[in-house]
């Protein structure tokens, strides 16, 4: 027998570390877990986005394993895997969101989501509608009466009878153009150094104690920067796309890092201004101390360099 266990010792340790194993993970994987399934509208129209987050709650020191979605009957995807994990107390809790939208009218199922055997999110039901709910206590529009139909030409005259008069006033407009005397490029307003400064470091301290949406805080900061460029070079950029100004503004900002900091926050105001991306509060204090700093460093720039030029 003593024979038998010497031989057969690795087989014997090598059992013993499995078992080990797997009660370890049996045990880890038995850590209460909550999930559910909610979405932020259960009406939408055609074609309108709507969210979907899926959520896991588990115990500190338990890490949950993320639901898998490749497709969900009647949705299509927008955004697809993001995800953000949250503290509370002695909880972690697990968000996975995807933005969907559906070319669908008609009432379709959410299909439950399975984490693991019998834990399952809830289905969740959405309607997908051509037009709004109808409202029977607005008023209804008095019956019209019946209305003459208007002369009308055929079709092929009235194509041609168009051309012949957008040629002619084609003509008339080019001739006009052609003997108006050139004007004069007006010299660039530029306002004097300290008032340009004041006003646009008085403008951040007025927007940031108003506190408006984050749509409105970053147009803000993008409409007082640009403003204060054009009161101080002359740089007319309220009309431009962000990198045009982005380029224009290369020269008054020599230091690279504060470059690249501005330039950023301009590219992340349009991407809040067109919903594409929701900042942190944490994100807005950050872009208004770049703002702000860049209007610093540009001035004191400017004072140095009096004869500093840029493009306009």
């Amino acid at each position: 027998m003593g024979a038998f266990y010497q031989k057969n010792i690795h087989v014997i340790i090598a059992g013993v570390f499995i078992s080990l194993a797997m009660l370890l993970s049996s045990a880890a994987y038995a850590q209460p877990v909550a999930v559910r399934a909610y979405t932020n509208k259960n009406k939408v129209l055609l074609g309108e986005p709507l969210w979907l987050t899926l959520e896991v709650k588990t115990l500190n020191g338990t890490k949950a394993p993320a639901f898998k979605v490749d497709s969900i009957p009647h949705f299509e995807f927008i955004i697809k895997d993001s995800s953000k994990i949250l503290q509370s107390g002695d909880t972690t809790i697990y968000h996975q969101y995807y933005q969907l939208t559906s070319f669908d009218s008609g009432r379709w199922v959410i299909p439950q989501f399975t984490l693991r055997p019998f834990v399952k999110t809830s289905s969740i039901l959405v309607d997908v509608m051509f037009t709004e709910d109808f409202d029977p206590q607005q008023p209804y529009h008095d019956v019209q009466e019946i209305k003459d139909v208007p002369f009308k030409m055929d079709a092929g005259i009235e194509r041609w009878w168009y051309l012949v008069a957008a040629a002619l006033i084609l003509l008339v407009l080019m001739i006009y153009w052609a003997t108006q005397p050139k004007k004069p490029q007006p010299e660039r307003k530029i306002i004097a150094a300290g008032t340009a400064h004041r006003k646009a470091i008085q403008s951040l301290q007025e927007l940031k104690q108003r506190m408006p949406g984050k749509k409105i805080f970053y147009a803000g900061l993008v409409e007082i920067f640009r403003t204060y460029i054009l009161d101080r070079t002359g740089i007319s950029s309220l009309q431009q796309t962000t990198g045009d100004l982005v380029e224009k503004i290369k020269p008054l900002i020599t230091d690279e890092a504060k470059y690249n900091s501005l330039s950023q926050v301009l590219y992340l105001s349009d991407l809040v201004k067109f919903a594409k991306y929701d900042p942190e509060d944490n994100e807005a204090a950050s872009a208004f101390e770049v703002v702000e700093d860049a209007i610093h460093y540009i001035e004191s720039g400017l004072k140095n360099k009096p004869g500093l030029t840029v493009p306009v």
